[in-house]
């Protein structure tokens, strides 16, 4: 057992050793020929059930009607994923996600051409957004811990990309309802948002 940064014998306090003492003897010469030269230890978690976090993902734009060209003002992320052990993390994490999904949603596409050669082979040809396509997001969150693990927490990794591809296009078919413009395929690309208008 572990007691005040050593390991003991349980109800032997006198035969203690530290994780460093363990370790210089785990990697040393001195092991008996039955036991592996080496300190490490492998477990796996499986929960008896899938655990989902959720949320709720709102995006303003602004469409100019003369070239097509949709403007993103507003962003608004509020996720759960449960108790967040580093908050840093999780939030660039979702900040990543955000980016993937809304470039996703406007510029991402792999083209290519009717013989089935690929055109869009090489970020000359594919559109990447770049950090004036974003405003600053805002992030919130709520917190409902999972009973299905100890620790009470859910992924975080995609929910921000699941979230705010269909935010955005949502938000840019709304500002196209008036126009009659009912569904565009994405990504929402400027050229497609120009010919649906007309």
């Amino acid at each position: 057992m572990l007691e005040n940064g050593r390991y003991q014998v349980r109800g032997a306090p006198d035969s203690s050793l530290s994780l460093g003492q363990i370790a210089k003897r785990a990697y040393s010469a001195k092991l008996p020929d039955t036991i592996e030269t080496g300190l490490e230890a492998s477990d796996f978690f499986r929960p008896a059930e899938l655990i989902y976090p959720f949320g709720a993902h709102v995006a303003v734009v602004e469409v100019d009607t003369d070239t097509g060209a949709v403007r993103l003002r507003n962003y608004t992320s509020v996720d759960d994923c449960g108790p967040r052990i580093s908050p840093t993390i999780v939030i660039g994490q979702v900040h990543g996600g955000l980016a993937q999904g809304i470039a996703q949603a406007l510029l991402e596409e792999m083209v290519y051409d009717a013989n089935g050669q690929l055109l869009s082979g090489s970020l000359m040809d594919y559109a990447l957004p770049r950090a004036d396509t974003f405003p600053p997001f805002t992030v919130d969150k709520t917190e409902t811990p999972t009973p299905l693990n100890p620790l009470g927490v859910k992924g975080i990794g995609e929910a921000a990309t699941i979230g705010s591809t269909p935010a955005i296009a949502n938000a840019v078919h709304d500002a196209l309802r008036q126009f009659g413009v009912r569904h565009i395929d994405l990504p929402l690309r400027s050229e497609k948002i120009w010919r649906a208008i007309r």
